[in-house]
């Protein structure tokens, strides 16, 4: 009996001890609702309710490293669609790298079907020449390049020289001179200024009231259109394209010295590019008699720079090779663009070379008819400067005699591009429209590379 008195009372003792300090814990420590384990978790679920906040909202709110990155640039660079325009620099090259397989494709069967070198058709392979990005006018944009005009002969006096003093200031860098330097140069250089081109031009048609839809179409239609594989080419379209944009973006913004600079390097560049002095004369009468003195001898500068830049290069020929007008007189060999003539009977030896089958001629002969419209249409929509310009350049074209590049010399007329955007402003439209035209971009650059087509 004494033995379970002990162990009753010892129970009693250990039950007392374990109720006290659950008394004493209970004082300390406050009861936890149900399902909560630690002290810490409220901490941590606030944390992560922050953290999946965040996560939802990384879309909406750019890091701060971008925001501050983007604070760099001008406000129209942020406001230009910079992926759309890189989607459409590369279609553009993915479309010529289409045409240069095709040409590459057909010129090994013509080949393999007629090893002696006659196609049953009359036209011999020898009548096929495969070239790349470099044929053509690349390749004596090229030559100058590496050799200057002395070694490049007389008739590489013909292509103007900013181009290939570009390409000659890149190559002076360690690594890039040389034959392929030279080569490799004038290409990248010319795709990076074909994206320049049209972030410019996506930007003029912002300043001059287009919505996004249709800036959205100069876009997609500068890149795609039938001509514009020579933006890949070693050709001055990239070049002359932005100088053209910049100098209107000058004179339709009063920024006078923009248009002078631009202007400059254009009379340099082309030499149709004397062309822009009516434009900008016409932009810079407006308002004259109320401008300070200051104001119009920077009208006066605008106005002068493209004749100056055309007037230095011819006397640069007159100094160095003794003939000023060589460069005019070499352009307007038959086999080029020929000399003047009348617009009338040139437009109807082109109909009649198209109805009797010439191929090369019926291949001008409808995009002189839509030239035409555009330029009507253009009148009554646009500022009177476009017009005037692409007027002017419409009958540089029409005066001579022989209209191949014709396409390229308006494709370098962009307000045709304006017209053509407000045109199309109907989906359906503008995805016929821009099918077509690179459909047609793929045919005309596979017919250049084989060389059967100028362009």
């Amino acid at each position: 009996m004494a033995a379970v008195r002990v162990t009753v009372a010892a129970h009693r003792v250990r039950t007392h001890r374990t109720r006290a300090a659950s008394r004493r814990d209970g004082a300390v420590l406050p009861r936890r609702p149900s399902g909560q384990t630690t002290g810490r978790t409220p901490k941590l679920a606030a944390i992560g309710r922050r953290w999946r906040a965040g996560r939802a909202d990384q879309h909406a709110r750019p890091p701060r490293w971008r925001a501050r990155w983007s604070a760099r640039w001008p406000a129209w660079w942020r406001e230009l669609p910079l992926r759309e325009i890189a989607l459409a620099w590369l279609a553009t090259r993915v479309a010529t790298a289409a045409a240069y397989a095709l040409a590459h494709y057909i010129d090994g069967q013509v080949r393999a079907a007629h090893p002696d070198g006659g196609t049953g058709t009359g036209v011999g392979t020898g009548g096929l020449t495969l070239t790349g990005p470099l044929g053509w006018d690349a390749g004596w944009y090229a030559g100058i390049a590496e050799h200057g005009y002395a070694g490049s002969g007389e008739q590489s006096l013909r292509f103007f020289p900013l181009l290939p003093l570009l390409v000659r200031a890149v190559t002076v860098l360690p690594g890039l001179g040389g034959h392929t330097g030279v080569r490799v140069t004038l290409v990248v250089l010319v795709n990076l200024t074909a994206f320049a081109f049209v972030a410019a031009l996506a930007q003029l048609a912002r300043r001059e009231g287009f919505g996004p839809a249709a800036v959205s179409r100069v876009i997609w239609l500068a890149s795609l259109a039938p001509p514009a594989f020579v933006l890949v080419m070693g050709y001055t379209e990239a070049l002359w394209g932005l100088l053209a944009v910049g100098v209107f973006a000058g004179i339709r913004s009063r920024r006078w010295e923009l248009a002078a600079v631009c202007g400059l390097f254009a009379g340099l560049c082309r030499p149709v590019g004397v062309l822009l002095v009516a434009p900008v004369a016409l932009e810079a009468a407006r308002g004259i008699t109320a401008a300070a003195t200051a104001d119009r001898l920077r009208r006066a500068a605008a106005v002068a720079a493209p004749a100056v830049g055309l007037g230095g290069y011819l006397l640069w020929a007159g100094i160095a090779h003794g003939d000023a007008l060589a460069p005019i007189r070499l352009q307007r060999q038959q086999s080029l663009h020929g000399s003047s003539s009348n617009p009338a009977a040139v437009l109807w030896e082109a109909a009649r070379g198209a109805v009797h089958g010439e191929v090369g001629t019926a291949l001008h002969v409808p995009w002189l008819l839509l030239v035409a419209v555009l330029l009507v249409v253009m009148v009554r929509t646009l500022p009177a400067s476009y017009p005037l310009w692409a007027a002017l350049t419409v009958a540089v074209l029409l005066t001579g005699s022989n209209l191949d590049s014709s396409e390229r010399y308006a494709y370098g007329a962009f307000p045709f591009l304006f017209v053509a955007a407000a045109l199309t402003r109907r989906d359906e439209v503008f995805r016929a429209v821009l099918t077509a035209c690179a459909a047609m971009m793929v045919v005309y650059a596979s017919l250049a590379f084989l060389g059967l087509y100028v362009p």
